[in-house]
């Protein structure tokens, strides 16, 4: 019974922890249809995303969770300045330019980990590595001289700092994921108030959408994102992750009606292409080796 309950589970590859990236992920690409919606202040769509992303997690907190180190700063400081810059793309660029540059994080990683850690780059990273810098360069002549060049600028930036975050994010094993996501919300939203403190005034609605994109479109994914490490390994994840670049200009365009550029089409299949050949590959390979171990044994 226990082994059909199993194979009911793993069929066809989708296991409950796939499954619960998978969410994640779609959950995530809604952000640039909530950020439409809303004509406020990047930076106060931010400040109270982020503060009601931190309330839902609240309850789930224990004590001995509790800590305050280098590595917790760097977290909380290279997130502020991600989410920062990204809702200000959304805001002055188009929602697929944003969320495509802002995939460009892995792409940086490989590069910070080649010129700061000295690592070599593997065979597929730079092939990523070059798809995607094509695929920038497409995009940002696209809009060279125009005033969305900024929100393009903004959003690459994004990818940069959310490069940073991932890189520190290898220090933070030891650290609950519920303590992190809260303290990353928590004081992203500290740190912005005094930033924001002339503009939260709100409507009744803005408020409503507020508190569904931090608790359900922000809070709930991350916790799903951590739950799904448990089982999955992060190559896998980033790998499903991927829908959400996809999703996020589509929603956008079936909802709002806006439509990407010819140039951001491309430029965004290059950088997303690059990156599913490095998360595939390996995957390929790790299958294609349990697969001969079988059959030996």
């Amino acid at each position: 019974m226990l082994s059909t309950a199993a194979n009911t589970a793993t069929l066809f590859g989708i296991e409950p922890g796939r499954l619960v990236i998978l969410a994640a992920a779609i959950l995530w690409s809604l952000a640039g249809v909530f950020i439409k919606f809303l004509d406020l202040h990047p930076l106060a769509i931010v400040f109270y995303c982020r503060l009601f992303a931190s309330l839902v997690f609240m309850p789930f907190l224990k004590r001995r969770d509790f800590r305050c180190n280098g590595t917790i700063l760097v977290s909380v400081l290279t997130y502020t300045a991600a989410i920062s810059a990204f809702v200000s793309a959304n805001k002055l660029t188009s929602a697929a330019n944003a969320i495509v540059l802002q995939y460009t994080a892995p792409i940086f990683v490989f590069l910070f980990s080649w010129l700061v850690l000295r690592e070599k780059i593997a065979k597929t990273n730079l092939f990523a590595l070059s798809l995607a810098m094509i695929g920038i360069g497409i995009i940002s002549l696209d809009r060279a001289g125009e005033p969305e060049m900024v929100g393009v600028m903004l959003a690459l930036l994004s990818g940069v700092l959310f490069a940073a975050y991932m890189i520190n994010l290898q220090r933070t094993r030891g650290i609950s994921p519920v303590y992190l996501t809260w303290v990353n919300n928590g004081v992203c939203a500290f740190l912005l108030l005094w930033v924001v403190r002339s503009q939260l005034v709100l409507t009744v609605n803005q408020a409503m959408i507020l508190a569904v994109m931090g608790a359900v479109q922000l809070g709930a994914p991350y916790y799903l994102f951590s739950k799904g490490l448990q089982t999955v390994s992060l190559p896998e994840a980033s790998l499903i992750a991927l829908i959400e670049p996809v999703l996020n200009p589509l929603w956008v365009a079936l909802i709002i009606g806006e439509l990407p550029s010819t140039a951001t089409v491309w430029g965004g299949a290059l950088i997303l292409f690059g990156l599913g050949v490095r998360y595939v590959w390996p995957l390929v390979g790790e299958t294609a080796e349990a697969e001969g171990n079988n059959a030996v044994n």
